[in-house]
């Protein structure tokens, strides 16, 4: 009689490999999407943030007869313009126009980008802009009073803040968004 012989059972190495780059290819495409949604999200916080910014500085306005400006010892220097988060050398006698709002009870709590980081870097002679600011800026000029931004998702031109009081901003700082409070 004849042996009978066993059949192996199991997967060869060319398909576990093919399993194995499959898999590679799906966590590599996850993960490239999952970054875009956070980009977008991060960016969706930054508009609702800067509209919230602006509906305290009307509100600001209505108790005091400024929008946080010249005067009222809000931002750099007394004027009411630059970094939201910062009288720029910390020592006063300004405080930002983010603790004006918040000692004023216009806002209940400081709104800081989701990125908030302590340093602020752009590439100006890049393009598009390059920059890792992640703070809201507040400036006022003429036509008004503008918020900024640096929106991720956003592609960075040196035509992002034109038409706005602060036109440089996007290439020194790399703001690609604004918004007018007034």
């Amino acid at each position: 009689m004849w042996a009978k012989q066993k059949q192996q059972t199991g997967f060869t190495i060319v398909e576990l490999l093919i399993v194995i780059v499959v898999i590679g290819i799906l966590a590599a495409i996850t993960i490239v999407a999952f970054n875009g949604v956070q980009q977008r999200a991060r960016d969706t916080q930054r508009k609702s943030d800067l509209t919230q910014i602006a509906k305290s500085l009307h509100l600001y306005n209505a108790d005091n007869g400024t929008f946080a400006g010249s005067g009222s010892g809000c931002g750099s220097g007394g004027n009411g313009s630059g970094w939201y988060h910062s009288d720029y050398d910390g020592a006063g006698p300004y405080v930002s126009t983010s603790q004006c709002l918040v000692t004023g009870k216009q806002i209940s709590a400081h709104l800081t980008d989701p990125q908030w980081s302590q340093g602020c870097i752009a590439v100006p002679d890049t393009t598009p802009v390059q920059s890792d600011c992640s703070y809201y800026m507040k400036y006022e000029c003429g036509s008004g009073t503008y918020l900024y931004a640096n929106l991720e998702s956003m592609p960075h031109s040196t035509t992002d803040t034109d038409g706005a009081c602060m036109t440089t901003l996007d290439s020194s700082y790399g703001m690609n968004y604004h918004i007018r409070v007034n």
